[in-house]
């Protein structure tokens, strides 16, 4: 969740900017099933345009949305082979695109992190993702980077975020039927360990990259919680403890 002194500072650091290239600012419609800090970045700065970085236009970003949809649905059905569309979730959000790169809100939390992380990626030939584990830390790290007078605010922005850890890197699969994969969104996610007990009950834990996952029961009926853990893999191993000192044992 951004603060609304956070935004404030944002948006008076972006528009202070001698190469930045500010526009009218536009209002959403937030009934329309569109993230609160999504709309409220753009709402702020939507259309802003710093070198060849624009942030998305508040009244197209449901067709640039469709349009990268549109991309990589072709991409997994089999009628393209270009990698560069393997890098987009339909679930994502375009905050900002440059020639080179897409920042995109992640409201579902792929590769084992936080729902409202921001992803950057490389649309010319990148096999990495950037991912920043909140909006907030983007907008701290790009804030951070504007405070420069140079061209440069978007790398000072990066090692701002590499300094501070507050940015992951994680790799494009290399053979095209992975990246035609939705499991390619699913790096660091671990395996489910699954255990029963004599009595029938079911219980799973599975760890991701800022937390782990809880599946009890099984079929239709499982209920899935998300937790968040500064150390996922010591917790999970201590969940695991805790169900064999209660009689579960590895399912089969």
């Amino acid at each position: 969740m951004i603060t609304d002194s956070l935004l404030q500072t944002f948006v008076r650091t972006l528009g202070a900017h001698k190469y930045v290239k500010r526009s009218p600012i536009t209002r959403f419609d937030l009934e329309q099933g569109v993230p609160a800090d999504v709309g409220r970045v753009l709402s702020a700065v939507g259309g802003w345009k710093y070198v060849d970085l624009r942030f998305a236009e508040p009244a197209r970003l449901d067709a640039d949305r469709q349009v990268w949809n549109g991309r990589v649905e072709e991409l997994e059905a089999g009628r393209s082979d270009d990698s560069n569309h393997a890098f987009w979730n339909r679930a994502w959000y375009p905050l900002a695109t440059s020639s080179l790169e897409v920042f995109a809100f992640d409201p579902i939390g792929c590769f084992g992190g936080a729902r409202d992380q921001v992803v950057a990626f490389d649309i010319e030939g990148g096999d990495t993702w950037r991912v920043f584990p909140a909006i907030s830390v983007w907008i701290t790290a790009l804030t951070e980077g504007f405070e420069s007078e140079g061209k440069d605010a978007v790398g000072l922005a990066y090692a701002w975020a590499r300094t501070h850890k507050a940015c992951i890197e994680v790799k494009l699969p290399q053979t095209l039927d992975e990246q035609r994969s939705k499991q390619r969104f699913e790096a660091g996610i671990g395996q489910w360990l699954e255990m029963q007990h004599p009595d029938g009950r079911r219980w799973a834990v599975r760890e991701r990259r800022d937390g782990y996952e809880l599946r009890i029961g099984d079929g239709d009926d499982a209920v899935i919680r998300k937790r968040s853990t500064p150390n996922p893999t010591a917790e999970v191993r201590r969940l695991v403890r805790e169900q064999k000192a209660e009689g579960f044992v590895a399912a089969t």
